[in-house]
């Protein structure tokens, strides 16, 4: 017989199978503290004890995501943070930016509103299924936690076992499976169907079903996920929709005593992205919001869209086109003093006056400037590069003026945005012995993705993905008493080939007048894509880009796992990586940074491509030691190579032909500790991560890629508690900085036409009739910050450097329970240059849940408080003038059945 010790209030004793156990744990119901033994046959003698953590909130289960070594996280040296599917449920987590409630360290600032990727540690960072690196997810599509077991967030650069990877750190995602952590299959098919409802039309549904499987006389199980979604969002322009289908087959003893892994994972996301545009200060403290129309009809036939030839002809350039003078998008040096010196963004002069072409057009159009107060400013304000602000620029003063804007109308947004995800794996594991395992991973990923903005922006991208890993692990023998070794080694080849085009430059980001109407945008403010329209000749817009990226990666690293005397260990490992590749651009588009408003553009007749090896090493040491029963301080210091691609996987011709492997180090120390008989756990780090090898005569392109020259400092401190099995507590505090190194120059920062120097003009009794701000908010005018300046403007913004998270639970014993969880944000500024400042937050979420035999009823009120929030926009040259407003007060309701 097994025996099963449950810590639970005396209702909830019973005696049960261990089939029964193990089916539990993959439903996500309980979770056993200490690994247990396979229990397929029933008579095998055994005692499993379950300890008083039913949501699986400890740290105590072994993982092997951080090493590759199955060992406990409290002997894992280094900060690693574990998600369980309980926690995803009882939270409501559904997207990546809800992290942050639980993991310290996961701030993610919002790409268009749009989150599929994490940051870690302020940087962007890598997604691993199942231990397989996935192909970048950028903001794609909406990533789908409930569809995971649990979610490992592992803070730094991967293990050298793991190839090459990100500077801050990865998640590994952990799906949902018909095998459980303890070993054992299902005895019967079991699962749930659950449903959500709230606010913004929220609706999603979802189920699971598991169960044995045999194949000849194997034993084996199964489980299929699957999850519908058809939602409204807070901003009023944007939906979401998804369809995921996941399904995991595992069977024993496929060959000799490997076990076959192998599953899938689809998902089609449906969305669009939108952030608040014409953002500032005032609109920041008091809602105020600048509205109006652009001046001049480039909508010149009035069919409800500006096509390509359209822009140029309503809205000329002086001189000849290029990437810093177009009809919709300027460049502003920045301004020096008499002695030459560079100004202070505070010093900027002001200039009066309106810009020539708005001062001809006026005159022109008499009745757009009635009683001539404008005018009368003569021409002035500030000079672009170029000499010269198109008209286009420009907003009409019969449609200027203030008011309080509805947050829920994101007015910069995109129309469509779907993508197509898939995912397979074929796995062969040989872990029967512990002292020797082997296992061959195979991975293939994929992405499907358009993405359709009249702003306008976008295009097309297709990324494939495939690696195969081998992985061994053996524990030495015959050594001494005080001396323990464990051996890894690990080889892998992987293949990526990125393919996409692309049009657009979103030059409409502020043209939409948000109060305007229902907040759609106007014929004025749509842009022709070539997705609808293709003929430049024929009111259509072309493809600017067209690539074709591929690079093989090939590695092999080595780890030791050392113990002393138990108490000392060292984990020492290094690796070795070699790649090679090679990127097209195709000639078959056009180029539009060249010509004049007269004759705009040309086509491009010949390929451009580049080709290149490159290899770089990695390495890793950790030290720690244990004093007393269960306090673990330790040391890691690391060195990781990685891949220099774009958030697309595609690689610039100068990256590859600069070489497109890069270094970055970690260096961290810290303390893990378990108390009250293991039912508290705490764990705090200080760190230090950069990319290192750069240097400042690099070309931009290698400085300025995803993984981009920065330093990240800080320390992180998390407390775990479960003082017994229906309560538990969370509490996290963080506090870090990042820094773009020296070696990264100045760029480009879209600015308002205020912070240029635009003054405003006032009627006879001071009174403003039209905003400086209104100047340039048909098009994106940007500030050039010479690259002498950049060490003044180095921090990198829209992360708070302090958080806090608490998460909390209570259950009583009749079903009934309660959670509640909170964050606190300090003030950050949103963009590099300090122009707008979002306060400090406090948000506050509550639930309420009752559990009646098979099913789960809980009701949850997100923001409680009704915090008004913003969030930045990812990138450092957007986000002064683009941010996301977060949703306000909102419910959702959740039933689950089992069966």
């Amino acid at each position: 017989m097994t025996t099963i010790h449950l810590d639970t209030p005396a209702p909830s004793r019973s005696r049960l199978s261990a089939a029964l156990l193990i089916a539990l744990a993959t439903l996500g119901k309980t979770a056993a503290a200490q690994p247990a033994a396979p229990a397929a046959d029933a008579g095998i003698d055994e005692e499993i004890v379950i300890t008083a953590d039913p949501n699986r909130i400890l740290p105590n289960a072994p993982s092997g995501s951080s090493f590759g070594f199955n060992k406990p996280l409290l002997e894992t040296p280094r900060a690693v943070s574990i998600v369980s599917q309980e926690t995803i449920e009882l939270f409501g987590l559904s997207a990546v930016e809800d992290l942050v409630k639980v993991v310290p360290g996961v701030f993610t600032t919002t790409r268009f509103g749009i989150q599929g990727g994490i940051d870690v540690r302020n940087v962007s960072a890598d997604t691993y299924f199942r231990g397989m690196k996935r192909l970048n997810l950028q903001g794609h599509g909406r990533s789908v936690l409930a569809a995971m077991d649990t979610i490992e967030v592992i803070k730094g650069p991967p293990s050298p076992i793991y190839g090459m990877g990100k500077i801050g750190g990865y998640t590994n995602m952990v799906p949902k499976a018909g095998r459980a952590a303890e070993g054992g299959y299902l005895d019967g098919p079991q699962g749930f169907a659950s449903g959500i409802s709230g606010s913004y039309d929220r609706a999603e549904s979802s189920f699971g079903i598991g169960g044995p499987l045999r194949f000849d006389a194997r034993q084996g199980g199964y489980y299929v996920y699957g999850l519908a979604e058809e939602s409204g969002t807070f901003a009023e322009q944007v939906d979401v929709g998804q369809r995921l289908t996941q399904a995991a087959v595992n069977i024993d003893n496929i060959v000799g005593n490997f076990r076959l892994e192998t599953g899938v994972n689809y998902q089609n996301s449906t969305t669009s992205g939108a952030l608040i545009n014409r953002f500032d200060q005032a609109l920041v403290d008091s809602g105020r919001y600048l509205r109006g129309s652009p001046l001049a009809n480039l909508d010149a036939n009035g069919n409800g869209h500006v096509g390509y030839l359209e822009m140029h002809g309503g809205s000329p350039v002086s001189g000849n086109l290029g990437s810093a003078n177009q009809p919709l998008s300027q460049r502003f040096n920045w301004p020096r003093d008499a002695n030459g010196n560079y100004l202070p963004l505070d010093q900027f002069p002001a200039i009066t006056g309106i810009p020539q072409s708005m001062y001809d057009y006026l005159v022109a159009n008499p009745d757009a400037d009635p009683d001539g107060l404008l005018r009368a400013q003569g021409v002035g304000g500030p000079l672009p590069s170029s000499g010269y602000v198109p008209v286009g620029m420009v907003l009409d003063p019969r449609t200027v003026g203030y008011d309080t804007l509805n947050l829920r109308r994101a007015d910069s947004f995109e129309r469509d945005l779907e993508a197509k995800f898939l995912m397979g794996f074929i796995d062969l594991v040989n872990d029967a012995d512990e002292n020797f395992t082997m296992k061959n991973q195979f991975f293939y990923d994929s992405m499907d993705q358009f993405k359709l903005s009249e702003q306008p922006g976008g295009g097309k991208q297709d990324v494939h993905v495939m690696e195969n890993k081998f992985t061994v692990t053996r524990r030495l023998a015959d050594l001494p008493n005080w001396l323990d070794i464990n051996t890894l080694a690990s080889a892998n080849v992987r293949w990526t080939k990125a393919t996409g085009f692309r049009y657009g430059g979103d030059f409409a980001s502020h043209r939409t007048d948000a109060m305007l109407g229902d907040g759609t945008m106007t014929g004025n403010a749509t842009f022709v894509h070539p997705f609808d329209n293709p003929d430049i000749l024929n009111d259509g817009a072309p493809w600017t880009s067209n690539y074709e990226t591929e690079y093989y990666e090939a590695g092999i690293g080595v780890l030791l796992d050392m113990s002393f005397h138990g108490r000392t260990n060292l984990l020492v490992g290094g690796r070795y990586d070699k790649s090679r590749a090679e990127n097209t651009t195709f000639g078959n588009t056009f180029n539009a940074t060249t010509g004049t408003s007269a004759n705009p553009g040309r086509w491009r007749t010949s390929d451009t491509g580049a080709s290149g090896r490159d290899s770089g090493g990695s390495w890793s040491l950790s030290l720690s030691r244990q004093f007393g029963d269960n306090v673990r301080p330790y040391v890691t210091v690391a060195e990781s190579s990685l891949t220099l691609e774009n958030n697309n996987n595609s690689m610039d011709n100068s990256v590859i032909l600069a070489g497109h492997i890069g270094s970055a180090r970690l260096r961290e120390a810290g303390i893990k500790l378990a108390m009250l008989d293991d039912k508290l756990f705490f764990t705090t780090a200080a760190y230090e991560q950069t990319r290192i090898s750069v240097r400042q005569d690099d070309d931009p392109s290698v400085i300025d890629a995803e993984v981009s020259s920065t330093l990240t400092e800080g320390w992180e401190a998390e407390v775990k508690w479960v003082p017994t099995s229906n309560a538990f507590l969370s509490f996290y505090v963080l506090r870090q900085q990042t820094e773009f190194q020296s070696v990264t120059g100045g760029g480009n920062f879209m600015v308002n036409a205020r912070v240029l120097g635009f003054q405003d003009v006032l009627d006879a009794n001071g009174n403003v009739v039209y905003p400086a701000e209104a100047f340039l908010y048909g098009g994106r005018s940007f500030l050039v910050m010479p690259d002498e300046l950049s060490s003044l403007y180095s921090t990198k913004r829209g992360n708070p450097e302090t958080q806090l998270g608490l998460t909390a639970q209570y259950r009583l014993d009749n079903g009934l329970g309660f959670t509640l969880s909170s964050n606190h944000f300090s003030s950050v500024y949103a963009g590099r240059l300090m122009l707008v400042e979002l306060p400090a937050t406090t948000t506050v979420d509550a639930g309420m849940f009752l559990d009646i035999g098979r099913f789960h009823v809980k009701l949850d009120v997100l923001n409680a408080t009704d915090e008004r929030y913003f969030r930045a926009r990812t990138g450092d040259t957007l986000s002064d003038s683009l941010a996301q407003a977060m949703p306000d007060r909102r419910w959702q309701a959740t039933i689950r059945a089992k069966f």
